[in-house]
Formats: structure tokens, C-alpha cells, sequence
């Protein structure tokens, strides 16, 4: 927006959490702010927090542009009009037909929602041209993204006038088509889907998957964001999204989220979900004893702070290419690294990290063949299971399954605990924690933690990229401006990942992070879970298979 162009008068609908927070972006901003909420009780709770925030950042001065009413025909004066009321769509499609009677003809009507249709509100107006989505994310006065969504009747001078206001507002737009759950809340479903799916099969308990999750960079576990989002909150989002997609099977709900819904245990707000909390909202514990769900015996004995022995000796790591940095992980460590027996050297222990297509099962064979019985045998089981492989060697009690694809990148060790005999075992936790690795354990499953979840959440925003090249395929609406073009709408990769990284703080954005992983590697763990599960869940994109293919 030009310097010497001002902000208009902006109006909030609803004055709770969200609608308080974008109030205090605008009046920030320096807009004159008209916030609106039916309940007195809303309104005074609301003008206190913006009184405290701005008293506390020395701008009280600003609260006199903010006005509060209860009545939307104060919204009159307002350029640009932004609905944060409860996610009910016949809720907002009332509010929407009455601003259309109240507010000046080139006025812009915007909603928050954040898995509703925005299409749907938009048809209840005259003026459907004007009215675009406007998704804030909470906290509003911290995050600074906002998605701009393009219904199906918006104007491209709308949706090019709403990211000017959204940059002015000192926000950063990422445009979106009006899909289910849009960018953010759309992608990020398999970052809950899964974890619940991996609790509910008792693979490892909800603390155990979290630590997973966060050793790789994640700066929250799903199952403390859940408690922190609230799960109800979460629950109604997947059963929205669920609903409008006609029963995608990857957004469908699970049962532990409404069991945790019938109990009442919603999170921090409640003082129990997932986890247990104090009055002040701090974590205090886990809520459930251990054996919930069925959480398995091995992920009880993950190992807090592992001896650590001298860094010396030889380590076997086969030829293949699922984990990578793991050899210069060990000789930086101090560790000798050959891919074959060295004479007169007894190995330490054997990494085998070839894939399902490098030649696993043939390694595999050679070295139990060729090694000492007692040399424990480490195999990547990203895109198999140890329980396959346990049919490829015949020394079965030394194997043990591991994630190298996510070892280097993670300050986790996450592995399938077999019959590996207590010193031996010790003996590779001793390994482990030299590599600067904490251990986890977990049941056997395909594409274990990390990268089940992280090959869905690529996924979904392959997924993602197809249904934007069609919702924002701007032949069917004006012609852009070449600037606008350039910044949001030709590339569909670009609003994806600088959605998520700003959105929700993941550490890379999903095509990004495939691009890290490679095409190829993504594609199979998907094609491994869709092998072992036969459900429409895991099937691969067309578009990631093109990709792929073409290297």
C-alpha cells in the first residue's frame, strides 16, 4: 500500500479471542477500528486486553480510534468489514446478508473462517464480487499470517485490494482457492491424523510420539498442540473438513479425539487432555495412565541419558541411501566407517540402510552370513518393517529396526526394540549417545513415526498444489496485474510452504522438505503404507508420481 494512502476504517464482528486480536492488529496498524459483539460482557472483556496490550507497548493513545457497539449498523462509515464470529455458516450467511443493507456498495465483506466455505457466505449477498475470505491465525497480534481467500465469485480487484490491506495491516497474505480447510488447516491434518492413527494402533504413547515429532524440528507435538488449540476445536475442524470433502478418507475423524470430547477433557482450557494442567494453563503431567490405549511396553523403557563409552572402533554402514549424513555422523564422532568387515577389526555394530529397491533383503542376508552372530544388525525400516526383514536373516535375535531417514536431521534415535540381548542392547545405546542421539523405542509399523507423518503432511499439500492450479486459475476471473502474478498467483508451491512455515512454525514447507527428502523417497513410503494398509488414506498424488518420475 503507498505510503501516503491510509487504512480505512475497518469493522470485527465478534469481540472474543480472535475477532479482540485482529481489532488490535488494525488499531496498531493506525486504522479506526469498529468492533461489534451482541454480548456487553465480550465487549468489556475485549476493550481490556487491548487496553493492557497497548498501555503495556505505550500506544494507549490509540484507543481512541477504537469504537465498540453491539449494533451492526455502526459499520456503516467501515471500508473493509471482518467477520469473526462463531464458525456456524448459517450464523455467518445472517450476518452477511445484514452488512450487505448497512455497509457503502464498495465496501469489502471479509470472513475468518478457517474451514467453512466461503463460497457459501458470499452467495448470500448481492454483491458477491466483494466478499473474500480474510484467515487470521491466533494469536492474531503475533502470527503473522493471513490467508486470502478467493471464493468463487470474488473479484480479482477484490482479492488484489484485500492483500494491499492485508500488508498495510503489517500481515503477510499467502492467497488460497476456497478449498476445505484452505492452506494451513488443510495441510496440516495428517499432523494430528496420523498421530492419533499411530496412538490408536499402539505404536507409542502420545509423550513418546510428541518427543519423536519434536526432535525433528517441530516445535510442538501434535498431541500438546491439540491440547493447546483445544481438541474440540481441533475435532470440529477434521469433522468440517470431512463433511465438505464428501468423506476424503484422509480427513476422517478418530475416535479417540471423541472419546476425549465425551469425557470432557479438552485441553488446557479444561486442565486436562492429553496432558494434565494447572489453573495457570502449565503442563503438569500426562492425564492418562501409561497403559491407555494400548502404549506398548517398549516405549516405557526409552533410555533417559544413555551411558556414553569411548567413541572408537569400526562401524559397518551398507551401501543405500536411506540415511543420509549418517557416515559422517559416525566420523565425526570419532568412529572408523566401512561398509565390509575389516580383518583383524571386530565391528561394533552394522547399519544397513539400503531401501526396498536397493537391495536390502540381498545386504541383509550377507551380512548375517558374514558377520560375528553377536554383531548387532541396525536396518532402516522406513519403507519395510522389521517383521519382513526378520524373514531375510537367520540370526533374528541381533536385528533391530531404526529410522535413518530422519537420523541425521533429528535429535532423535527412534527404533524398534527386538530380542537384541541386554549388552548388546546397551552397546548401541552407547553408539546412539555418542552420535548425540536420544533413543526412543516404538512398536513395528510401517513407515514408523517422522516419516509417516511428514510423507502425509507432503501429501496433502501435493494434493493441495492440484486443487489450486483449479481454484485459483485466474483465466476464469479479470487479469491480474503482473506484480500480483508474480507474488501469489502462479507459483502454487510458493503460498503452500510460506504458509506453513508462517502459519503453524513447521521447520521447512512440505515441498520444500520433499525436495530435501526426495521425490522418490516420499513416494515410497507412501506406496509402503498404502501396501500394508489397503486404504484410500495413503494413496500417493498423481502429481507427486509425475514429480517423482521426473526426478
Amino acid at each position: 500500500m503507498a505510503a501516503d494512502k491510509q487504512l480505512p476504517a475497518i469493522g470485527v464482528i465478534g469481540a472474543g479471542t480472535m475477532g479482540s486480536g485482529i481489532a488490535l492488529v488494525a488499531l496498531t496498524a493506525g486504522a479506526k477500528v469498529i468492533l461489534q459483539d451482541p454480548y456487553p460482557a465480550m465487549l468489556e472483556k475485549a476493550a481490556a486486553y487491548i487496553k493492557k496490550f497497548l498501555e503495556k507497548k505505550d500506544r494507549a493513545a490509540l484507543l481512541e480510534n477504537l469504537t465498540l457497539t453491539d449494533s451492526l449498523e455502526a459499520f456503516a462509515p467501515a471500508g473493509l468489514v471482518i467477520e469473526a464470529a462463531l464458525e456456524q455458516l448459517e450464523l455467518k450467511k445472517e450476518i452477511f446478508t445484514k452488512l450487505e443493507a448497512v455497509c457503502a456498495p464498495d465496501a469489502i465483506l471479509a470472513t475468518n473462517t478457517s474451514t467453512l466455505s466461503v463460497t457459501a457466505v458470499a452467495a448470500t449477498t448481492q454483491r458477491p464480487q466483494r466478499v473474500a475470505g480474510m484467515h487470521f491465525f491466533n494469536p492474531a497480534p503475533v502470527l503473522p499470517l493471513v490467508e486470502v481467500v478467493r471464493a468463487a465469485q470474488t473479484s480479482q480487484a477484490t482479492l488484489e485490494r484485500l492483500v494491499e490491506l492485508t500488508e498495510a495491516l503489517g500481515k503477510t497474505p499467502v492467497v488460497t482457492g476456497d478449498t476445505p480447510g484452505f492452506i494451513v488447516n488443510r495441510v496440516a491434518r495428517p499432523f494430528y491424523g496420523e498421530a492419533l492413527r499411530l496412538l490408536g494402533e499402539g505404536v507409542a504413547g502420545y509423550e513418546v510420539i510428541d518427543q519423536i515429532v519434536e526432535g525433528g524440528g517441530f516445535k510442538m507435538g501434535p498431541f500438546k498442540l491439540m491440547d493447546l488449540i483445544g481438541i474440540d476445536i481441533n475435532a470440529g475442524a477434521m469433522r468440517s473438513m470431512y463433511e465438505q470433502s464428501f468423506g476424503e478418507p484422509r480427513y476422517k475423524p478418530h475416535w479417540i479425539q471423541m472419546q476425549k470430547l465425551a469425557e470432557g477433557a479438552l485441553g488446557r482450557k479444561t486442565g486436562k487432555g492429553f496432558y494434565a494442567y494447572n489453573a495457570d494453563g502449565q503442563l503438569t503431567g500426562p492425564s492418562h495412565l501409561d497403559h491407555e490405549y494400548g502404549q506398548p511396553e517398549a516405549t516405557q523403557r526409552s533410555v533417559a541419558g544413555p551411558p556414553v563409552a569411548p567413541a572408537e572402533g569400526l562401524v559397518l554402514i551398507s551401501e543405500g541411501t536411506w540415511a543420509p549424513g549418517l557416515a559422517d555422523i559416525c566420523q565425526q564422532a570419532g568412529y572408523s566407517v566401512a561398509s565390509k568387515p575389516q580383518k583383524g577389526q571386530e565391528p561394533i555394530a552394522c547399519f544397513m540402510v539400503a531401501g526396498r529397491n536397493e537391495g536390502a533383503e540381498e545386504i541383509l542376508r550377507w551380512y548375517d552370513q558374514n558377520l560375528p552372530v553377536d554383531t548387532p544388525l541396525i536396518a532402516q525400516c522406513v519403507d519395510m518393517t522389521l517383521a519382513e526383514m526378520r524373514r531375510w536373516v537367520s540370526h533374528t535375535q541381533r536385528l533391530m529396526g531404526f529410522d535413518g531417514l530422519f537420523f541425521a536431521s533429528s535429535s532423535i534415535a527412534t527404533t524398534i526394540h527386538s530380542s537384541i540381548p541386554a549388552e548388546k542392547y546397551l552397546a548401541v545405546m552407547d553408539l546412539f549417545g555418542n552420535l548425540g542421539r536420544f533413543q526412543l523405542s516404538v512398536s513395528d509399523s510401517p513407515g514408523l513415526v517422522l516419516p509417516r507423518i511428514v510423507c502425509q503432511i507432503i501429501n496433502e499439500a501435493m494434493f493441495m498444489s492440484q486443487d489450486m492450479r483449479g481454484s485459483l486459475n485466474v483465466t476464469k476471473f479479470e487479469t491480474p496485474s503482473e506484480e500480483f502474478s508474480a507474488r501469489y498467483g502462479l507459483d502454487v508451491r510458493f503460498p503452500i510452504d510460506k504458509a506453513m512455515k508462517l502459519g503453524v512454525n513447521y521447520p521447512y514447507g512440505p515441498i520444500e522438505w520433499c525436495e530435501l527428502i526426495g521425490y522418490d523417497k516420499v513416494l515410497a513410503v507412501l506406496d509402503h503404507l498404502y501396501a500394508e494398509y489397503h486404504e484410500e488414506r495413503y494413496r500417493a498424488c498423481v502429481l507427486l508420481r509425475e514429480w517423482a518420475r521426473r526426478g
